[in-house]
């Protein structure tokens, strides 16, 4: 998947929304703790793909 910029930014904005409604206490299945499982996996493949980490 190709993930653009604005999804980028959009997927930091809803993070930090969804942090605050989990706890170490939310279970997995959660709609919360699953959706913030998805768009963590955005950040994740966005931040591979222009900011890898150890490649000089």
């Amino acid at each position: 998947m190709d993930i653009t910029e604005q999804q980028y930014e959009s997927a930091l904005r809803r993070i930090e929304e969804l942090l605050p409604l989990i706890s170490d206490n939310t279970p997995s299945t959660d709609a919360n703790a699953v959706e913030l499982i998805e768009v963590s996996e955005i950040v994740r493949e966005y931040e591979q793909k222009y900011f890898p980490i150890g490649q000089s």
